[in-house]
């Protein structure tokens, strides 16, 4: 079982080859469900679970019966002033992200760790427990503690800002999936002696056109796509990405096939969808 931790959210992604600064730009604009942890639990292909919480409000109970459509969830619910839908927007320019915005106060402050507790239970040594870098940094330490000991705990850092301000609990994981620039943020120049510091198992350097880097097990393996795929829109491909290996992995396959299986699946869904 894959049991994902963190955010639902109402994406707003506005497609266009280049925009001009201070001025209203005609797009592609296009409305969805989202959000890093929905689009893992989305796309894996294996026995899984996913834990979130929502408002009360008309958009957050559309988004729970889109969610539940889908599979196996657990959602708190929180009320209250601020209690509306989670939101992501991102402008995304020639296939690539210019800028990006979230509001996911809703998963921040709303979700507790007795609720995530009774929805995950006691996963055992082939589950996984998927954290999304959207939850509060207490949350995601307490469950990095909570779980790291009898299950393979994965992150994912899902920006530099968020990245940078879970560092401290970064430790005792199974993997961490972070870009470039989100390693960055977590000052790991040494990334082999960072994991020996932190007992990380694995990290899963994405790089977009320029493929993976893949650490572990003492050893560094680059793995460059098949094929580049000249997409408009490629939100979410990290998080397709992770959902495949944990997929492969839960088969039983090598944590490199893994990776290499899930890069060849990325791509095919890409060129599906930009020949669409």
């Amino acid at each position: 079982m894959v049991f994902v931790i963190g955010a639902v959210a109402i994406d707003v992604v506005a497609i266009r080859e280049r925009f001009l600064d201070g001025t209203s730009n005609p797009s592609d604009i296009r409305l969805g469900l989202g959000g890093v942890g929905y689009r893992i639990f989305n796309n894996l292909e294996c026995p899984r679970r996913f834990v979130t919480a929502l408002g009360v409000d008309p958009i957050s109970r559309w988004a729970r019966e889109g969610m539940e459509a889908d599979g196996d969830v657990s959602v708190q619910e929180v009320g209250g002033r601020d209690s509306g839908p989670p939101l992501y927007l991102a402008l995304m320019e020639s296939g690539s992200l210019k800028v990006g915005a979230s509001d996911f106060r809703i998963v921040e402050q709303g979700l507790t760790e007795q609720f995530v507790a009774r929805a995950v239970g006691e996963p055992g040594p082939r589950d996984f427990v998927v954290l999304d870098a959207n939850l509060s940094v207490g949350l995601l330490s307490r469950m990095v503690q909570r779980f790291s000991a009898s299950t393979r705990v994965v992150v994912e850092p899902v920006s530099v800002e968020k990245a940078r301000r879970h560092l401290d609990s970064l430790r005792g994981l199974y993997l961490i999936t972070p870009t470039v620039e989100e390693l960055e943020a977590l000052g790991a120049v040494d990334v082999p002696v960072f994991m020996r510091e932190r007992s990380i198992q694995a990290v899963l350097l994405t790089r977009g056109e320029a493929g993976c880097l893949l650490y572990h097990g003492g050893e560094v393996t680059e793995l460059a796509p098949r094929t580049v795929v000249p997409a408009r829109d490629t939100t979410g491909a990290g998080d397709q990405l992770l959902a495949l290996v944990l997929s492969f992995l839960h088969a039983g396959q090598s944590l490199p096939d893994a990776v290499r299986a899930g890069m060849d699946g990325v791509e095919q869904r890409l060129q599906k969808e930009s020949s669409s």
